[in-house]
């Protein structure tokens, strides 16, 4: 039995309806490159005046290498680097991990224990006015090199955990506190309805900034005793006048850590996605 043309086209478009129109993606990824235009601009600005500043006045490779050499370097040693990023991701991760359950912990003890809070909160501040560069060599005298890393990228990465978790913690609604103990909740259920999801915000702002910090603390840590990483790798190139190489693990530092400041926005992202949702305008009455 033949089938009419007209059959065959009203058979045809449901499919070719249900084909998505490639134009509305196009203009979509065009408007994310807009957007993020301006945040590309300062960047390329200041290579693009670093690279003509090398090449108007000259200056020794040793003192000033162009983003040219740099960028050659990356590339060519990309091996090398990898292998000392890798021991520098590692302890960065590990001491943050560290210092976001001890710096929790300690959060939730000062919180729920005002002897703890009157007798522990204070030093902990204090322990602040202490430059962790000045005795992390002491770390390296009392443990062995690898524990003593950890320790160090801990350490820099430990004081905004618990501030934040402290604030957050006593930011909870008392109506709400108050609600869950009138219905006969107990105390771990007031902490898990109230009190931590309250804390959540202020403690993933800490976290954003405890995920730079740790990257400055393993790199110190590999200062005060390693033999590999990029904090090692930059201070042997330094000794050495390879400031060319130098700068190409400051350039893989820098992309750890705008990497792991990423990562904490994202895990924020899918924990209260409702901090991101873009807030709806009142509809103008008619």
């Amino acid at each position: 039995m033949s089938t009419s043309p007209l059959t065959r086209i009203d058979k045809a478009a449901p499919a070719e309806a249900a084909a998505p129109a490639p134009a509305p993606a196009r203009r979509a990824l065009g408007r994310r490159l807009l957007r993020a235009l301006p945040l590309l601009l300062l960047p390329l600005l200041g290579l693009t005046l670093w690279q003509a500043a090398d090449w108007i006045f000259d200056p020794r490779p040793w003192l000033l290498p162009g983003p040219v050499e740099v960028g050659e370097v990356l590339w060519g040693e990309r091996a090398s680097l990898w292998h000392h990023a890798q021991a520098t991701i590692a302890e960065t991760l590990l001491g943050l991990a560290l210092a976001t359950v001890a710096g929790l912990g300690l959060a939730v003890a000062i919180t729920a224990s005002r002897a703890v809070e009157r007798s522990v909160y204070p030093w902990v501040v204090a322990s602040q006015t202490i430059p962790i560069l000045a005795v992390a060599p002491l770390f390296a005298v009392w443990v062995d090199y690898g524990v003593a890393q950890l320790l160090v990228a801990a350490l820099f990465c430990f004081f905004p955990i618990v501030v934040t978790g402290v604030d957050g913690l006593r930011s909870a609604d008392p109506e709400h506190v108050r609600m869950l103990r009138t219905l006969g909740a107990g105390r771990a259920e007031v902490w898990r309805h109230a009190l931590l999801p309250a804390a959540l915000g202020p403690l993933f702002s800490g976290l954003r900034l405890a995920a730079v910090f740790a990257v400055t603390g393993a790199v110190v840590a590999e200062y005060v005793g390693a033999d590999r990483g990029l904090g090692y790798l930059s201070e042997i190139s330094t000794g050495q006048f390879q400031t060319v190489l130098t700068f190409a693990a400051v350039a893989w530092l820098a992309v750890i850590g705008v990497a792991l400041f990423a990562l904490v926005a994202l895990a924020e992202r899918l924990a209260l996605p409702h901090r991101h949702r873009p807030a709806r305008r009142p509809r103008s009455p008619r």
